[in-house]
């Protein structure tokens, strides 16, 4: 008897979990950060009075093929569904502030907040899905 309670507590715990990192929704969460922090430098090709604009980097972050497309640097690495800790996104933006490499480089934007950052983990750790957003075509 012990060890079905445990065992139920055990599966219990693991669904409550698991619901709780399937519970990031991109378009509602994610989305609003990436516009907020991002989308200045990482829009794809534009034209903005009268200049052709392109994505710093070759990194567009306005669609979900491009997000998992990656830029110049680390093609196929920007969101690595599943490994927050080899997803060049969410690492550029926990670098300290004088790194070179950290987004929005100083004076480009606000820096996304630690809790944020966290969101954007969760996202990622739980498979980095898009829901039923596709983004710019």
């Amino acid at each position: 008897m012990k060890i079905k309670l445990t065992l139920a507590a055990v599966a219990a715990a693991f669904a409550v979990s698991t619901a709780s990192a399937e519970d990031v929704d991109f378009e509602k969460q994610i989305l609003p950060i990436l516009k907020d922090n991002c989308f200045k430098c990482h829009e794809k090709e534009h034209e903005d009075n009268g200049r052709v604009k392109k994505p710093k980097g070759g990194l567009a972050l306005d669609s979900a093929a491009a997000i998992m497309k990656g830029g110049k640097e680390y093609p196929d690495a920007n969101v690595v569904a599943g490994k927050p800790d080899e997803s060049w996104l969410l690492k550029t933006m926990a670098l300290p502030e004088s790194d070179e490499y950290a987004m929005p480089p100083e004076g480009k934007g606000d820096r996304v907040s630690a809790e944020n950052q966290a969101l954007i983990k969760k996202w990622i750790e739980s498979g980095a899905s898009f829901g039923a957003w596709k983004g710019a075509e």
